[in-house]
């Protein structure tokens, strides 16, 4: 008991000085936020479970492998994506072996967090009784039909987006159900219902942390979701959060396929090389299509601040631009930022802005959407309306 009191007393901690570095903006442990906010939560999750069951659902000598196999499982969502484009990375590190060991410990965490919520939770409510639902012929047709709307989904993007979280779900349950694996229609079928409650659950309630943190992030995604641009519960549409219970499914009927394969010390290092391979992939191409800016350092910040002020600020400790101080800074410093971090607009997109002659967030707001993408280079008109809108709403506040 002594040895869980410790670590959970050590992830709360962690977690406290996750908050405190970003609101004392404390270079440059603030830009790491989320990581920061993900890694204590699932020790704290994985320590509570722990507590109940004398035993860590995740937090082993496996773990490692768990992080590459989850970043290969959440690149797939990262390549689908693509075609949708339903959202996109701001103020990135500018560092590519930093942004890249991100974006593992990132999305090392999709697994862990859902698979030690649902475990938690499960512990808690225990099996819960239902009536029997019973399918004929359902491995077949959620095949079929997954199929079916994951290829709907990329032939159409615009009005199919919704089925990518919920076609994976579908395959991934019918292949366990008709291999005999764990399956959430085979508890069903018995009258079974915790599995399946525990798991929906663990869905949403990471989605809402997932939320929450990447909102208060300054490296973070926002979302373009087709039709659902406008009203949001942090960055997320109020409509996606009914996303995630699904995408919850997809990764418990993952993580059942896993557990079901025996998996060799060959077939392991297969697994590890397949995911380190399709992740770095994937990395290669959020770069080049989904990453809009990246966070500049202070020397490249010369356009609008003197090289003897940028070698005062750097000698205070100031490594980016995040961690100026706005009241440090004269009015056409304090607009040329503004810019800057308005929605993590960047200093390359900032200087594209300055060539055209707009040097701040009101001559931003007068500019139409043909021109912005224009000027950015951005065809993706739902990225450009994220910064039209926000400047308008920066205008509005300041008047």
């Amino acid at each position: 008991m002594k040895k869980y009191a410790a670590f959970l007393f050590f992830a709360v901690l962690l977690h406290l000085l996750g908050y405190y570095a970003l609101i004392k903006k404390i270079e440059p442990l603030q830009y790491f936020f989320y990581l920061v906010a993900w890694w204590s939560y699932i020790v704290i999750v994985e320590t509570l479970f722990a507590i109940r069951t004398k035993r860590f659902a995740t937090l082993n000598r496996r773990l490692p492998f768990i992080i590459v196999i989850s970043s290969g499982f959440w690149c797939i969502f990262e390549l689908i994506n693509l075609r949708l484009q339903n959202w996109f990375y701001i103020n990135l590190p500018g560092n590519i072996i930093e942004r890249w060991t991100g974006y593992l410990l990132a999305y090392g965490t999709v697994l862990p967090a859902i698979c030690g919520t649902k475990k938690l939770i499960q512990s808690f409510l225990g099996e819960i009784r239902s009536k029997p639902v019973l399918l004929r012929g359902y491995p077949r047709y959620a095949l079929l039909i997954g199929t079916v709307t994951f290829l709907l989904t990329l032939a159409f993007p615009l009005y199919f987006f919704p089925f990518a979280w919920i076609a994976p779900a579908l395959v991934l349950d019918s292949y366990n159900y008709q291999k005999g694996n764990s399956s959430f229609m085979g508890d069903l079928e018995h009258g079974m219902s915790g599995n399946l409650v525990a798991t929906l659950l663990a869905g949403l309630m990471c989605g809402l942390l997932w939320e929450l943190w990447n909102f208060w992030s300054i490296s973070k995604w926002v979302y373009t979701v087709p039709f659902f641009e406008n009203v949001k519960l942090f960055e997320m549409p109020f409509a996606g959060y009914l996303g995630f219970p699904a995408f919850a499914v997809t990764v418990i009927a993952f993580t059942t396929f896993l557990e079901t394969v025996r998996l060799t010390r060959s077939k392991s290092l297969l697994a590890v090389t397949l995911a380190l391979g399709l992740s770095v992939c994937s990395f290669a191409l959020i770069d080049r299509y989904t990453v809009f800016s990246l966070t500049s350092r202070i020397s490249a910040l010369s356009s609008f601040i003197p090289q003897a002020q940028i070698n005062s600020l750097k000698a205070s400790g100031v490594q980016r631009s995040y961690g100026l101080d706005m009241d440090s800074l004269h009015t056409e410093q304090r607009d040329a930022l503004a810019l800057i971090h308005l929605k993590g607009l960047g200093y390359q997109n900032f200087l594209r802005l300055k060539a055209h002659g707009i040097r701040n967030v009101k001559e931003l707001a007068r500019c139409d959407a043909g021109t912005l993408s224009r000027i950015l280079d951005e065809p993706n008109p739902r990225r450009v309306r994220v910064y039209l809108r926000a400047a308008e709403k920066a205008r509005s506040r300041s008047s």
